[in-house]
């Protein structure tokens, strides 16, 4: 399915940047003429980028919760091990 997709968004990226061949002014940070199909083609690259970075900062973030909750429930475990055969009767 994953490869479908990407298959089909390459195709229409592709479509795009062929029907835009024109040239246009940009006076942003620099003056100057550029066809439209880089300029798609550049905040396309920067989107998925972009989208990399979060989706990598999400991972490491889960991983850091999935570390922490087994090292809590790691915490809550030994408490039980240390109780007294006689503390464990009158606790069931």
């Amino acid at each position: 399915m994953r490869n479908i997709f990407l298959i089909l968004l390459t195709v229409i990226v592709t479509l795009v940047c062929v029907k835009n061949t024109q040239t246009v002014n940009i006076d942003l940070f620099i003056e100057g003429n550029i066809t439209l199909w880089k300029l798609l083609l550049t905040f396309f690259v920067m989107g998925i980028l972009f989208a990399f970075l979060l989706k990598g900062g999400k991972k490491k973030q889960q991983r850091e919760n999935i570390a922490l909750s087994d090292q809590l429930e790691e915490d809550n475990q030994e408490p039980k091990s240390k109780l007294s055969d006689e503390d464990r009767d009158f606790l069931s």
